[in-house]
C-alpha cells in the first residue's frame, strides 16, 4: 500500500491516513527486531507501540472529514476541528479515565482499547451520517476508507466488548487470533480502494451530483461556507 502510494499520488492526497500507515508498518518492523534482539523489553515496546497506534488511528478519521468537506474549506477545517475536538473531549472525559481507575496495568489497557474503539466508532457513525445527510459524493477512495475502518472497529469493538463482559482472559485470546485477521481485511479493503486514487470531486461537481435529491442542501452547504469563511477571516 505504501509503495503503490509512492507511485500514484494518493500520498499526497491522503497525509494523515498514509502517515497512520507508515508508523504501524515501522513500528511492526522495530517491535520484530526487539523481539529477536532484545525478548526482554518486547513486552513494554509493544504496549507502547500499541497504545500510540490506538491514538494514531484518530488520524484516519480526521482524514475521512477531511475529504467529505473538501469542496468547502471552511466547514472542511470546522470538522477537522469538530472531530479533534470530539477525540480529545471523550478521550479526556471517556478513555483516559479507564486506565486512572485501574490499579492493574492488564485490565486498564483493555478497558482503554474497549473505550477507544467505541469513541471511533462514535465518530465514524457520525460521518457516515453527516456523507449521507448531506448527499456528498465520497468517492471510491473515501468510501474505501470507511468500510475498511468500519469492519476493523466493528469486529475488534465486539471483541472487547465480550472479554469485558465474560472473562478478560478470554476476549485476550479471541482478540489475539481475530484483531489481525480484521485489520488483514480492513488494510486488504484499504490496498484495493487506493490502488488508484479517483478524481477529486470540486464544489461544481457535487452540486451537479447532488442536484437531483439535495440540491437546495448544497446550495445551504455552499451558503454557510461563505458565511463561515467571512466570519473566519474576521
Amino acid at each position: 500500500m505504501i509503495l503503490r502510494g509512492l507511485g500514484t499520488r494518493a500520498l499526497k492526497l491522503f497525509p494523515l491516513f498514509y502517515s497512520y500507515i507508515i508508523y504501524i508498518f515501522c513500528g511492526s518492523l522495530i517491535l520484530y527486531l526487539i523481539y529477536w534482539l532484545g525478548a526482554q523489553i518486547y513486552p513494554l515496546a509493544y504496549w507502547l507501540y500499541y497504545l500510540v497506534s490506538i491514538l494514531a488511528e484518530f488520524a484516519v478519521l480526521v482524514e475521512i472529514s477531511d475529504h467529505i468537506f473538501r469542496a468547502y474549506p471552511a466547514i472542511r477545517n470546522l470538522g477537522r476541528a469538530i472531530t479533534l475536538v470530539i477525540s480529545i473531549a471523550l478521550g479526556l472525559v471517556y478513555v483516559f479515565p479507564a486506565i486512572l481507575e485501574s490499579a492493574h496495568r492488564g485490565p486498564a489497557l483493555f478497558e482503554f482499547a474497549l473505550r477507544a474503539a467505541v469513541t471511533k466508532v462514535v465518530i465514524l457513525v457520525a460521518l457516515f451520517y453527516v456523507a449521507r445527510h448531506y448527499g456528498t459524493v465520497l468517492g471510491r477512495n473515501v468510501a474505501g476508507l470507511m468500510f475498511g475502518f468500519s469492519i476493523y472497529l466493528g469486529i475488534n469493538t465486539a471483541i472487547l466488548a465480550v472479554g469485558k463482559t465474560f472473562e478478560p482472559a478470554l476476549g485476550g485470546n479471541v482478540l489475539w487470533v481475530m484483531a489481525p485477521l480484521a485489520y488483514a481485511l480492513c488494510a486488504l479493503v484499504w490496498t484495493i480502494s487506493l490502488w488508484e486514487p479517483a478524481p477529486l470531486l470540486g464544489r461544481s461537481a457535487i452540486s451537479t451530483a447532488t442536484a437531483g435529491e439535495s440540491g437546495p442542501v448544497a446550495l445551504e452547504l455552499t451558503r454557510f461556507n461563505n458565511q463561515l469563511s467571512k466570519f473566519l477571516h474576521k
